[in-house]
């Protein structure tokens, strides 16, 4: 923070329960209840909505002034039954708000409360409490929270079996696109078997869904419900993303004696490679050749976009695990990443992009901040004076003003469309991303040139050789 804030002013990060409904949107037959005022889940479905081009149906408790002094365990209730009644969802996410935790619902009891004056309504149904209080942490704690609550949720059913299944366990511990889900999944697949793992959550179709001509109120896909309650009974834990605790792997781990590993997000080079050498290790054999020729591939384009890269100085911003895996990629192609920025407060991020920095180029001077907001990275980005922005929208604003491009990566992405098709991860995901910012770093240059071109000083009638200078 600088010396002038005393107060947080536009927030890089986004609130906890906005990271639960995107965890509870990666599981089968699933909805959302935020138990607070209708301006919270209004502001999430616009959030969302913008950023996955989906319908994203939230519901809410809609407390007002009269829930707030006198508690809202009655607008609970009726906010439960409504949705059960107009969805007939098998699993409900209770997330609290700012307005439930600093009145103090005990949504816990509350539920228990429903589920005995509803039995009819509550039978075969899970409902599961998450508080998420909007005034702490960011949408990534939210998401972690949540992962876990399912988690902790399935495995203790007692209905399942606990028959070994020789499974590997994928869990993520920040939101990725849906491409990016497809993508890993596809990696699990050819490398260990379409059969042997199990991948929480999986927003592939849920929030990118193909037109069929029905509307569906609730999306199919998803995380099964078996393969959530299987999940104890797995060989291993790959967790993705190391920056903040995945609390869902430790507590697979810590209960059911589950052997875990976290991994970086596979963005770039390195990243990919260390989760590809986990899965040939994992499955006893070699790399697929379909990805030992995506490598060499990124390969060949890290050598084509290598002499417009080199040297770049970059400032890149957002969640965690993201920025983690861009500045490795940037760090990879010989840019320069002079401002590194962490959008929350993540355990061990500063200690890995650190690490990141001097594996590859130690002679890089580098600013790693994190659990800023955009005003404090606003005064960051004059300091360094970057050439590109590496982030989301929401830093469209400083890229304007100090007419740099922006090349828009992470969440949100509410100015454009694609986002949920946006590629990130595996090789082929590094291609995408070195296209994308090799092609932003060429049409400045020919913007520039346009300009000098057009300057009437600089022309003179053809035939002269000082036409040809300005080119140069």
């Amino acid at each position: 923070m600088t010396e002038r804030n005393y107060s947080t002013v536009n927030p890089c990060i986004m609130c906890q329960p906005i990271g639960s409904v995107m965890a509870f949107k990666g599981i089968e037959d699933s909805m959302v209840l935020l138990h607070g005022s209708q301006g919270c889940s209004t502001y999430m479905r616009l959030h969302l909505a913008h950023h996955f081009r989906e319908p994203v149906d939230i519901g809410s408790s809609s407390l007002s002034e009269k829930g707030a002094v006198y508690g809202g365990s009655e607008n609970l209730k009726k906010g439960l039954k409504n949705l059960i009644l107009r969805y007939r969802p098998k699993v409900i996410g209770v997330s609290t708000t700012c307005l439930a935790e600093t009145i103090g619902d005990d949504i816990g009891r509350i539920i228990a409360e429903f589920k005995e004056e509803e039995p009819e309504l509550s039978e075969n149904l899970i409902i599961i409490p998450v508080p998420t209080p909007s005034y702490e942490d960011s949408h990534n704690s939210g998401y972690i929270k949540a992962v876990e609550a399912i988690v902790k949720q399935f495995t203790t059913h007692e209905s399942e079996s606990d028959i070994f299944n020789n499974k590997l366990n994928v869990v993520l511990s920040e939101n990725i696109s849906p491409e990016d889900t497809r993508e890993l999944k596809n990696i699990l697949s050819n490398t260990i078997g379409s059969n042997s793992f199990i991948f929480l959550p999986d927003i592939s179709e849920t929030f990118d869904a193909p037109m069929t001509g029905e509307l569906q109120k609730i999306f199919p896909g998803g995380t099964t419900h078996s393969d959530i309650a299987d999940m104890k009974n797995s060989a291993a834990t790959i967790g993705l993303g190391i920056t903040n605790d995945n609390r869902a792997v430790g507590y697979l781990e810590q209960t059911f004696d589950i052997p875990s590993q976290n991994l970086p997000l596979p963005i770039g080079l390195e990243y990919t490679d260390r989760l590809l050498a986990a899965l040939s290790k994992i499955a006893g054999t070699d790399v697929p050749e379909e990805y030992q020729k995506e490598r060499g591939r990124l390969i060949d384009a890290m050598v084509d976009a290598h002499k417009y890269l080199y040297g770049t100085k970059v400032a890149i911003y957002g969640d965690p695990n993201n920025v983690l895996g861009m500045l490795s990629l940037a760090l990879e192609n010989g840019m320069h990443p002079i401002l590194v920025v962490a959008s929350s407060k993540s355990p061990r991020f500063a200690e890995y992009a650190m690490e990141r920095v001097k594996q590859v180029k130690p002679d890089c001077d580098v600013t790693i901040l994190e659990d800023v907001d955009f005003d404090t990275f606003n005064d960051a980005v004059r300091k360094a004076k970057p050439e590109m922005l590496i982030g989301n929208s929401n830093g469209k604003y400083i890229a304007k003003e100090m007419g740099i491009p922006l090349v828009r990566i992470g969440f949100p992405i509410h100015d454009r469309v694609g986002a949920q098709r946006m590629l990130d991860v595996g090789y082929r995901g590094a291609m995408e991303m070195l296209d994308r910012i090799t092609n932003t770093i060429l049409e400045v240059q020919e913007d520039k040139l346009a300009v000098k071109w057009s300057e009437p000083e600089s022309y003179v009638p053809l035939g002269e050789d000082s036409f040809h200078s300005a080119e140069a």
